[in-house]
């Protein structure tokens, strides 16, 4: 018989199925769950071969990039000089572009030089100094402070001036000064909407230049190389952000005289402009969602269950779920982690709600309705199109359905066969059934490509 948790374990299991925070991170998030990937092997060989190795990690949101990029980091720290970065947590996804992200870049390099190895050497402060006033177009840095009161500024490169003026140049002697000066910078970034004209003007080659320069001095005083990990870029949505960052000005990267390991939008590897990906890039390394146990399956055992299974298991959640809710569970997220933890967290809200001690079946049924019917909502005819396209074509027409592939709806899968390597999310395929009973004749009675649809 199946042990009772009280309503106290109920909160604290809840505490802990955070999707936002990477497993293994701290005391408070789920431990991570080993597991094997061909993906993750090539990357780790590439960047402990070459200390200046340029990787790209793609997959779907919700993977669990993030968790092994933390992995990688900490098995790497005895060889590396590891500078993490976080854009979610620091910039946020929706205001970078490759300026944006080189400042982010610069403030955390000189943040790991000031906090690991100490303060920076005067000289190197006083010629990245030089390049302080360079954030700014020429025609915007004429002005010098008067003592006038001034108007509130009228767009981002007067924004950005105002903070360098505030702190002048010949101010700045500390290492700690300037990473300050560039994190108030990051967070104006980060705090006002910029319009992409204005980041246009914007010139990042005075940043480059600067990332370019603190970096190969971080080398040589940190005696190993240095090894730059930039996550939550795959988040990023604006297709011309993603092609500024990692087609158009993409050497902003291949200069910088250190380790890269960035993460990919899984839509643009898969858009008509992927293969411009792989010529600058090399192979990009895809992390494979999680198999999917059976639905119908019975044995606990189940190969394809035990990774979720081990997810509840590593915070005692295994007392408020059984294995058949953890498998139609696992079903619902189609493999990815992230899905999985939501689903479990909104299962445990609705157990809280009912004043219930463990979750029920109906809690499960709820949360595969809310998100059946939240889609409903929001998908058209178009996007139904695209995803049939895709299913009928064996995994054709992906460029069509990419940002469907990016929300999750389109699972690719470079596990599976050829012709089978794309799938729809199981909880979509009523909803694209649904959807071919009411279309026209010529597809009214076409219903191959979904499993477990008859």
């Amino acid at each position: 018989m199946m042990a009772k948790a009280t309503v106290v374990d109920l909160h604290d299991i809840l505490r802990q199925l955070n999707p936002n925070v990477p497993a293994g991170q701290d005391g408070n998030a789920i431990p991570r769950t080993p597991r094997d990937s061909s993906a993750l092997r090539t990357l780790r060989i590439s960047v402990s071969a070459d200390p200046v190795a340029k990787c790209l990690l793609a997959g779907h949101i919700g993977a669990g990039k993030s968790t092994e990029l933390l992995n990688l980091a900490r098995e790497m720290e005895q060889d590396r000089h590891v500078i993490q970065c976080s854009i979610a947590r620091t910039l946020g996804v929706h205001n970078v572009d490759t300026f944006s992200l080189l400042i982010v870049v610069l403030e955390a390099s000189i943040r790991s030089w000031v906090d690991f190895l100490g303060e920076m050497p005067r000289g190197l402060v006083e010629e990245l100094v030089g390049h302080v006033r360079n954030l700014v177009p020429d025609n915007r840095r004429g002005a010098k402070r008067t003592g006038k009161p001034r108007t509130a500024p009228t767009d981002l490169a007067e924004a950005l001036m105002e903070l360098v003026l505030r702190m002048a140049p010949e101010e700045i002697t500390t290492g700690r000064q300037l990473a300050t000066l560039y994190s108030s910078v990051v967070q104006r970034l980060a705090l006002r909407y910029v319009q992409p004209e204005q980041l246009a003007m914007l010139e990042p080659s005075h940043v480059a230049m600067s990332c370019e320069l603190v970096l190969k001095e971080l080398n040589e005083k940190a005696g190993k190389p240095v090894l730059l990990i930039i996550d939550d870029l795959d988040k990023v949505r604006d297709e011309n952000a993603q092609i500024d960052i990692f087609l158009e000005r993409s050497m902003a990267w291949m200069r910088l005289p250190c380790g890269v390991v960035a993460t990919l939008p899984l839509d643009l590897l898969f858009s008509t402009r992927g293969r411009e990906l792989d010529e600058i890039w090399g192979g990009v390394a895809v992390l494979d969602p999680l198999p999917v146990p059976a639905l119908d399956g019975t044995s606990a055992r189940e190969a394809a269950l035990q990774p979720y299974l081990e997810m509840l298991r590593s915070i005692g959640a295994h007392t408020v779920f059984s294995a058949l809710q953890c498998r139609r569970l696992a079903h619902i997220a189609s493999g990815l982690p992230r899905s999985f933890i939501n689903a479990c967290g909104a299962c445990v809200r609705h157990a809280l709600e009912a004043n219930e001690t463990h979750v029920r079946d109906y809690h499960v049924e709820l949360v595969h309705r809310d998100l059946a019917d939240r889609w409903r909502g929001r998908l058209l005819d178009a996007d139904y199109d695209a995803l049939l396209a895709v299913i009928d074509s064996s995994g054709g027409n992906v460029p069509r359905a990419g940002h469907l592939l990016r929300d999750g709806l389109l699972i690719r899968d470079g596990g599976a066969s050829g012709t089978q390597q794309f799938r729809l999310a199981t909880w979509v395929e009523e909803l694209v059934e649904a959807y071919r009973q009411r279309r026209p004749a010529d597809y009214a009675d076409k219903r191959k490509g979904i499993p477990g649809v008859s």
